[in-house]
């Protein structure tokens, strides 16, 4: 019988050496989170390591993977309770680890299609600083080790490898299906009839200006990091930008060869193809979408209201619950992402994610038929239940610091006061002596079952989300160029 418990522990204690092997250093300790663009360029001395970890971990990973071949999926597939699965893309970075990490507060599982198992199942001619982007999921993912290392009965996270590429490249049945998913949402939302993605290349070929001006009226080009409703013009440069950066001298040199609408229609057609890949993990997985960048999760709501039969019902999990989930992956609620893994990990081992759950399911539950339309709404809810918890959070914690601020009175008034003038450490062997030495020791008993009673509350789950309030993320946005130092790792 397949172990996926022993599965991850041996994926993730590879991908430690093999990230200590380049780097010199753990995950925790190379950088920040917010820091690894800025910390790669410290790697420049060490090129040689690099290309020995990546020589040494390649054959490692491709025979670890090729050894349990689809059987992590399927473990992934008979997970019970309730799931939510990654997509919208193949990285792993800062925005899908907090989107992870909120989640585990709320779900039983979150499942994550592996981001270094899609850096080398084929080849990528068209990436950029392959090894090093590579390098960077590691860095994220390994933020998540102490959950996968947990004695959790449910594990919180189950990291799987999808094939989304080798089945998109190799599989003619995917192929079939890529290819209806992407011409009918096209079909639909442009209003022109498109029976294959040919027909959607030769209609952007053949009638470039009605094409651009059809995507611009439907808002179907958003670039990343760009905003929805921004003019085409602007949003094909902030493209071309994002590919200069990040996609390889032969892809560039390609993509200068297109008109505008080819290089729109190329551009559309790489943003839809992993909102099918979402969708049918969804389905087959029976694990609500989960999407962590609001440009993919704009693409994502444009082709389920295009295709009403993308997500399959699921019995398991209400609407209700659905929308609380895309809720929860709003920015607005990034404050949630516990920044202490070990904290998450206590929280989870009391299945404090229940409970979590069931409160913001009570929030929610005026809004029977929630979906995706109804979001900002479902938001509002989380928000209220969420502030509810806070709110029972501190007056908790005001009870607790009423409760010995009592007590410390009583022994005031008792006369213990009077020898705290002793209690210095060089006159320590005289205190035996004295009296009120006894109202010292009620004071510190009470002391210590005060600070017993805060850190407990501190590490409920609730002690996490106030913590994680007052400490907000800072976002860096780290550009391709620092890694331009290391050409030579490009072709691994």
């Amino acid at each position: 019988m397949f172990d996926m418990i022993g599965y991850q522990r041996e994926l993730f204690s590879l991908f430690d050496e093999f990230f200590q092997r380049s780097t010199g250093k753990t995950a925790k300790n190379f950088a920040a989170l917010d820091k690894f663009n800025e910390t790669v360029p410290t790697l420049k001395d060490r090129a040689p390591e690099v290309m020995k970890a990546a020589e040494w971990g390649m054959p490692r990973l491709w025979e670890l993977y090729s050894r349990y071949g689809s059987q992590p999926f399927g473990a992934a597939q008979k997970q019970g309770g309730m799931k939510a699965v990654l997509g919208g893309g193949s990285r792993f970075g800062e925005s899908q680890l907090n989107a992870t990490r909120r989640l585990i507060l709320y779900s039983d599982t979150v499942l994550i299609p592996d981001p270094v198992f899609a850096w080398i199942e084929t080849d990528r001619p068209e990436e950029r600083f392959r090894h090093i982007q590579l390098l960077q999921a590691m860095f994220f993912l390994l933020r998540l080790k102490p959950l996968v290392d947990s004695e959790c009965a449910v594990p919180p996270v189950l990291v799987f490898p999808s094939y989304e590429r080798i089945l998109a490249k190799k599989d003619p049945i995917t192929q079939g299906f890529i290819n209806n998913f992407i011409s009918g949402i096209l079909s639909n939302i442009l209003r022109t009839p498109l029976a294959s993605i040919n027909d959607v290349t030769d209609f952007a070929t053949s009638n470039g200006e009605e094409f651009l001006d059809a995507v611009q009226r439907a808002n179907l080009f958003i670039a990343p990091g760009g905003p929805v409703g921004e003019p085409l013009e602007a949003t094909i440069e902030r493209y071309r930008r994002e590919v200069t950066s990040w996609r390889s001298t032969e892809h560039i040199e390609q993509l200068a060869g297109l008109s505008k609408s080819q290089f729109v229609c190329n551009a559309i057609l790489e943003r839809l193809e992993p909102q099918y890949h979402l969708a049918e993990n969804a389905n087959e997985l029976r694990a609500q979408p989960l999407l962590s960048v609001e440009q993919q999760e704009y693409y994502f709501k444009l082709c389920v209201s295009a295709n009403e039969d993308m997500l399959e019902t699921q019995d398991a999990i209400s609407p209700v619950t659905r929308a609380t989930v895309n809720a929860l992956s709003q920015r607005q609620f990034e404050w949630l992402s516990p920044r202490d893994v070990d904290a998450l990990v206590a929280m989870r081992l009391n299945n404090e994610n229940e409970h979590f759950r069931e409160h913001l399911s009570k929030a929610a539950s005026i809004l029977n038929e929630a979906d995706l339309s109804d979001l900002d709404r479902v938001a509002s809810e989380v928000s209220k239940g969420i502030g509810t918890l806070l709110n029972q959070h501190t007056s908790e914690a005001r009870r607790i610091e009423e409760k010995y601020k009592s007590q410390y009175r009583r022994l005031a008034a008792s006369g213990w006061l009077s020898v705290g003038t002793l209690l210095v450490p060089h006159l320590a062997p005289l205190i035996a002596a004295i009296p009120g030495l006894t109202f010292g020791g009620q004071y510190v008993k009470a002391k210590m079952e005060e600070l017993r009673e805060r850190r407990e509350l501190s590490r409920s789950l609730i002690g996490i989300l106030a913590s994680a309030r007052n400490q907000p993320y800072k976002k860096v946005n780290g550009v391709a160029k620092l890694f331009e130092w290391l050409p030579q790792c490009h072709n691994l």
